[in-house]
């Protein structure tokens, strides 16, 4: 039973992978690294500009259930991906 459920598992993960849903989740994280590096082209006031940006860093700083997600969604790890974001954006990762 256990084999079956990994075999599904796999190719569950298979699938999703070349899915339009990886590609919209792949899609927003890009779109939160730009916010994160001041690229929010949509937006001229300075406040807003200001705080989505700060939005943006907070989400890969904080490393959340919800960024875990759209990390695990998109096939990417975010244990790889968050240290690379955080020294693009100037944030250091937390010493453990």
């Amino acid at each position: 039973m256990l084999a079956v459920a990994v075999e599904d598992i796999g190719r569950s993960e298979q699938v999703l992978h070349g899915t339009r849903e990886r590609q919209l989740w792949c899609a927003v994280i890009g779109r939160a690294l730009q916010d994160a590096l001041d690229d929010v082209a949509t937006v001229s006031s300075r406040l807003l500009r200001a705080q989505i940006r700060e939005d943006a860093r907070n989400w890969f700083i904080r490393n959340g259930a919800d960024f875990q997600a759209a990390c695990n969604a998109a096939g990417y790890d975010p244990g790889v991906l968050r240290p690379r974001v955080l020294r693009m954006i100037g944030a250091e990762p937390p010493r453990l």
